[in-house]
């Protein structure tokens, strides 16, 4: 299935925000099926893949980007847990990172912190806004 730009735009977000996060030496550590030139991230365990993957020396890094009208589907949903999931379980530090346009922060930051009350773990969750009318 051929992604939107818009998804594209926030998929590059979300990487721009991993390589901050763990340097431009390790951004070749990077996976993603979004942009040409990474790997292609691995499956979870319940078989969905994430847009964005991370994962060297002790650090998770997750990356979901969802635009308006595929923030609130089932199929969506079904994601976020899988990937709270594989957050929660993970040794180390493990970051979640969704990034969606800024209009929609509200309902992502619900769903998922709802998700995350039954998954306890040493994880994080962050939410990037797209800016503007663009993203």
């Amino acid at each position: 299935m051929s992604e939107s730009l818009q998804h594209k735009q926030l998929v590059k977000l979300i990487i721009d925000t991993t390589i901050l996060i763990v340097g431009k030496d390790n951004s070749a550590l990077i996976a993603t099926d979004a942009v040409d030139g990474y790997a292609l991230p691995l499956l979870t365990s319940e078989g969905f893949r994430p847009d964005v993957h991370y994962c060297h020396q002790g650090k998770l890094i997750i990356g979901e980007a969802k635009t308006s009208s595929d923030i609130e589907r089932l199929h969506s949903r079904k994601q976020y847990e899988s990937y709270i999931k594989e957050c929660a379980l993970f040794q180390g530090e493990a970051i979640l990172l969704f990034a969606v346009p800024w209009s929609d922060h509200a309902t992502i930051n619900n769903i998922v912190k709802k998700i995350a009350k039954r998954y306890p773990g040493n994880y994080r969750i962050e939410i990037l806004d797209g800016i503007g009318g663009s993203i």
